[in-house]
């Protein structure tokens, strides 16, 4: 699975743009890859909590015995 060529261009402009960074296309694959599994990672933690609140345990997020 590839970003298309499209997608690559637009996340080199914005990193240059909000972060000064200059990256080859290879870079920006990776950057962009790195991004969509820390994205999905977030989405499954928030779906995780939101689970366990559903199952009565919202005391315990609250109370820190589960990392939000």
């Amino acid at each position: 699975m590839r970003l298309s060529e499209e997608r690559i261009k637009s996340l080199q402009a914005l990193l240059r743009e909000k972060h000064g960074l200059e990256l080859t296309d290879e870079q920006a694959q990776e950057a962009g890859f790195a991004i969509m599994r820390f994205v999905i990672a977030k989405a499954q933690r928030k779906q995780e909590l939101t689970k366990y609140k559903e199952h009565g345990h919202e005391q315990d997020i609250q109370t820190g015995r589960i990392a939000a």
